[in-house]
């Protein structure tokens, strides 16, 4: 664990106890993190804290230690832009783009900077009910869900963004959702267009799902379709010029790596992070070659 790594760390818990009433709620959240450990990092007493502390601290609260570097694409600052407006002017707005095109990366980055100022990335999962969705927005939110049933789960939701400042919601992979989480939107769309922003980012596949709703005159789906704008916004994908200076901040430097790598991704960059793994064995193996 070295000094930037921690240093991103620490960066990271300050914005997550910013998101929070008090540094005991925020602490309390945590599992194997003391509040006296996460004030002492705080404040930058590191003496004594393990790696494996700091480990434990930084997977939950965001940190990614295999996580490739950042380099702001088109698409990046594309997704940083509609988040932004969505969050200033209470908008909603829904993004697609194929699977490791960064849509996810910019709207992770995104919600760690702005954690203090009431922003909650949630990533949707198949197996989400109503009461789990909601479950999950009010605890990315600090709040209990405890007790609660799906109709006081909601009012709580609606109460507690109605008293925030520019409060947003990022759903990352909403085509997972299935039709009964997704016609939640409609009802929170209702409740806080203005108050809270709201933006989906997806494969193309919802695009198709919505639209093949609306011609079979499924219910909800007009409604869902006319409240995103009528419009999905799609990116456009990473250029050679990007490739290769995110190449270049994973250590992958030799032009022909970078060049195989652009010909093989298919717009995919999780293959950069693929070679790059790939690259840091073969240099393992060599160094291990010459000790013995």
């Amino acid at each position: 664990m070295n000094l930037d790594q921690k240093k991103e760390i620490t960066s990271l818990l300050y914005n997550y106890v910013q998101g929070y009433g008090s540094q005991k709620q925020a602490f309390a959240l945590l599992n194997g993190v003391s509040e006296a450990t996460g004030i002492n990092i705080l404040n930058n007493r590191w003496n004594g804290i393990s790696d494996s502390m700091w480990r434990t601290l930084g997977k939950q609260i965001g940190w990614n230690e295999r996580r490739s570097k950042m380099v702001e694409t088109q698409d990046f600052n594309t997704v940083i832009l509609y988040l932004s407006l969505a969050k200033e002017h209470g908008e909603t707005f829904a993004i697609t783009a194929k699977a490791g095109s960064g849509k996810t990366y910019a709207s992770k980055w995104y919600a760690e900077q702005m954690k203090s100022k009431n922003v909650y990335y949630l990533e949707c999962a198949e197996y989400w009910n109503k009461k789990y969705f909601l479950v999950e927005l009010l605890q990315s939110m600090g709040r209990s869900a405890a007790g609660m049933n799906i109709y006081e789960l909601m009012n709580e939701v609606v109460a507690q963004l109605r008293k925030q400042e520019r409060p947003l919601i990022i759903l990352d992979e909403v085509d997972k959702l299935k039709d009964e989480v997704l016609y939640f939107f409609i009802t929170l769309y209702n409740k806080l267009h203005g108050i809270c922003g709201i933006v989906w980012t997806s494969t193309p596949v919802i695009v198709g799902r919505i639209d093949k709703g609306i011609n079979r005159n499924k219910k909800g789906f007009e409604e869902i379709k006319s409240r995103i704008g009528r419009r999905f916004i799609a990116l456009n994908g990473t250029d050679k010029k990007e490739v290769v200076q995110l190449c270049e901040v994973n250590g992958i430097t030799e032009v022909e790596d970078v060049n195989r790598i652009f010909n093989e991704y298919q717009g995919d960059l999780r293959r950069i992070d693929r070679n790059y793994i790939k690259k840091a064995a073969k240099e393992m193996y060599s160094n291990l070659k010459n000790v013995s």
